[in-house]
């Protein structure tokens, strides 16, 4: 199928050059390569294609296990946390969704330097790779899972306001881990304002985590993901189930394979 772009290594032309950029030469997928090798060729080792976003901007990484029926087979789509890389989410993901016979796709949204909110990908750019992706595939509603990782989670909230009134309704749950939304950032805002309508995450399922042992309680820990709940009901979504590891830190999701399967155990059910 011509428009399923996980089937191939997407190409970008190199300006004032003519030549063709292979998606492994585009500068951030270079740079995240720098920033740790073994786990971008964990990556290619893997089978992983790596592609490069419509606007040239970045790149997403998407995977599928032996047998799999790209369209057909659930996939957990996941964005990572500030100053890190898709190849970070792809190693973290990959041993569970093979076992359960998952796809990934994992989107660069961090654009490489810098911390501000414009030194990402807006929630409605990540959407918009995911979604140019899943209509390639013929990707029917509720077939994936979305999951974003602290600063990651504080913009997942926007991410399911797009699929939820504005897209395809693909997600059939959410995972919000260890970050509560960032109601600075102007998607949220958008939300609160009522933008996307007075209930924009009407119908749509959660799972929240925090740990115990996060350095920031009141955005990432216990407090933080609590209101995150509130967040999430207050515009119509339902949290299914809100995972509280007491020796769990910041990155602790995905260190304990209990809260893996706990969440997971949520998708399709």
């Amino acid at each position: 199928m011509k428009r399923f772009l996980g089937l191939m290594v997407l190409l970008v032309c190199c300006a004032g050059t003519g030549r063709a950029l292979g998606a492994d030469e585009h500068p951030l997928v270079l740079k995240a390569r720098q920033a740790n090798p073994g786990r971008y060729q964990f990556a290619v080792q893997s089978g992983a294609r790596i592609g490069v976003t419509a606007d040239g901007r970045s790149f997403y990484i998407l995977w599928y296990p032996k047998g799999a029926v790209p369209g057909k087979t659930p996939v957990i789509a996941t964005i990572h946390g500030h100053g890190s890389y898709a190849f970070d989410e792809f190693f973290l993901w990959k041993k569970a969704a093979e076992e359960k016979g998952y796809g990934i796709l994992a989107v660069q949204w961090w654009l490489g330097e810098g911390q501000r909110y414009q030194d990402y990908l807006s929630p409605e750019e990540v959407y918009r790779v995911i979604e140019e992706v899943f209509r390639g595939e013929g990707r029917a509603a509720g077939t994936a899972l979305f999951h974003g990782f602290s600063r990651g989670s504080a913009n997942s909230y926007a991410v399911a306001a797009y699929d939820n009134t504005r897209g395809g309704k693909y997600f059939s749950l959410f995972i919000a881990n260890a970050g509560k939304p960032g109601l600075d950032f102007p998607s949220n805002v958008e939300i609160a304002r009522g933008d996307f309508g007075e209930r924009p995450l009407s119908g749509t399922r959660w799972v929240t985590y925090a740990g115990a042992r996060d350095k920031h309680p009141d955005r990432d820990g216990y407090r933080g993901m609590r209101e995150a709940g509130e967040w999430i009901r207050r515009f119509g979504g339902t949290v299914v189930d809100a995972i509280e590891d007491p020796e769990g830190d910041h990155g602790g999701f995905h260190r304990n394979p209990g809260n893996i399967s706990r969440a997971l155990d949520s998708f399709r059910n």
